[in-house]
C-alpha cells in the first residue's frame, strides 16, 4: 500500500503533531465514498456518513476497553495530506476519521 515505509513516520505530522498517533500498535482510518450514499439519501448523505464513522468508531472502543487497550477518536487532521497517504482522491473518496489503538500505560 505505501510507496515509501517513510510516509508512515509522517503520521503524527499529519495529525497536527498528535504525537500518539504514530505510537499505536494500528491506526484505524475510515475514508467514505459519498456517492455510494447519495442516491438514496440525497442531500443529507454526508451526515448519515459521519454517523455511520461515528458508531463504527464507539464499537472500537467498546472492543479495546473490553480488551484491556485504549483508543482515541481524531477528527483534526490535514485532510490533503492523510489523503495522499493513502493514495484516494480527497474528491471521489476521502478520510473523515481515524483512531490509534494501543496499550494503556
Amino acid at each position: 500500500m505505501f510507496d515509501d515505509i517513510d510516509k508512515l513516520s509522517k503520521i503524527d505530522e499529519y495529525s497536527f503533531n498528535q504525537q500518539f498517533v504514530a505510537k499505536g500498535a494500528v491506526i484505524f482510518i475510515w475514508s467514505c465514498i459519498p456517492y455510494r450514499s447519495e442516491w438514496e439519501y440525497y442531500t443529507v448523505a454526508h451526515k448519515a456518513i459521519l454517523l455511520d464513522a461515528g458508531h463504527i468508531c464507539q464499537n472500537l472502543y467498546l472492543a479495546c476497553e473490553s480488551i484491556g487497550l485504549g483508543t482515541c477518536a481524531i477528527a483534526s487532521y490535514k485532510q490533503k495530506e492523510m489523503d495522499e497517504f493513502l493514495n484516494l482522491s480527497g474528491e471521489e473518496e476521502f478520510v473523515v476519521y481515524l483512531a490509534p489503538v494501543g496499550k494503556i500505560r
